[in-house]
């Protein structure tokens, strides 16, 4: 699988890799990552997402990530995915194009021609690793930097359940091919928006517990976006706050959108959060999910969540 994959990229004449619609760490460091292997390759190779405006700043010191487009070359013969559970996450309808399909999401249509979906991998920047191994590929320090900053994001800097000794393996190899783990953590972690910083202190004091403090919930409606000055993009991750406190075994957020509620939640790993995800035809893992609910009512969609919580 892995050899015919890699064959399929080093010989098409025009690849685009593409990263998830709202991106995150993960779907970025890892299309990155790939990027810079096939560059330095010789490969032509471009780089796209749907929502490039929602690019976090914080991976803007990855190589490439000014290069990504938000419009489709006009010829292309392969399309790798990386970091995405279907083909609608990624806003591109089947061409007259392969696909490949890198994903660590358990919930995975497999919609690519060829998919390489590891659920057992903590991230997609560790399937695109496995890849570049299994074909005995050099990793240069640009790639190494992407791919380790994807493995650390989507684990939360190695929190995270899915971590396990092939991780540390990982992030040590990647080490030795040039990523700086403490420039990475201070890039990623040390320079939040101000916006943010007062989308969580919001947070911070607005939070509701339930079920004897072991559900936390939040709501983001768009007058507090608006107050605080903050993007979706903002939004990521910080609901991990409230998993942290002592008690709670599942923290769920709730982001007004035009006519919609986007739900992100994160367990301790005890309660599996991907099958409340599933159900609303969303993917993630067990200890962190999302989701899309056709409702503009977040008080009612956060206790309709808030519900399906306590059932689990």
């Amino acid at each position: 699988m892995y050899k015919k994959a890699w064959d399929k990229i080093i010989s098409a004449r025009h690849t685009v890799i593409v990263s998830h619609v709202h991106p995150d760490g993960d779907t970025i460091g890892s299309s990155l990552g790939l990027y810079s292997v096939l560059k330095k390759v010789g490969c032509r190779v471009s780089l796209f997402n749907e929502t490039k405006e929602e690019l976090p700043k914080e991976f803007d010191f990855l190589e490439g990530y000014s290069k990504i487009q938000n419009k489709l070359p006009k010829s292309f013969d392969l399309l790798v995915s990386c970091d995405c559970g279907s083909l609608d996450r990624l806003k591109i309808k089947k061409g007259d194009f392969e696909i490949i399909n890198i994903d660590h999401h358990k919930s995975n249509e497999l919609f690519g021609d060829i998919n390489i979906v590891l659920p057992e991998a903590s991230s997609a920047g560790m399937v695109v690793y496995k890849l570049l191994k299994e074909n005995d590929i050099d990793i240069p320090k640009e790639s190494a930097i992407s791919l380790y900053t994807s493995i650390a994001e989507d684990t939360n800097f190695f929190r995270y359940g899915g971590v396990d000794e092939k991780t540390f393996e990982a992030a040590a190899e990647l080490i030795r091919c040039g990523a700086n783990a403490q420039e990475i953590a201070q890039k990623v972690k040390s320079r939040q928006s101000l916006a943010k910083i007062r989308l969580i202190a919001y947070m911070l004091s607005n939070f509701e517990l339930h079920v004897d403090a072991t559900i936390a919930s939040i709501i983001f409606d768009k007058k507090i976006l608006e107050e605080t000055g903050a993007k979706r993009s903002d939004t990521k991750n910080i609901i991990s706050m409230l998993r942290d406190i002592a008690n709670v075994k599942v923290a769920l957020m709730v982001l007004a959108q035009d006519e919609f509620c986007k739900i992100s939640l994160r367990s301790d790993g005890d309660i599996d959060v991907s099958k409340i995800s599933i159900m609303y035809n969303g993917g993630g893992h067990k200890g962190a999910a999302g989701f899309n609910v056709n409702s503009s009512d977040t008080k009612a969609t956060c206790k309709e969540i808030t519900d399906q919580i306590k059932a689990l």
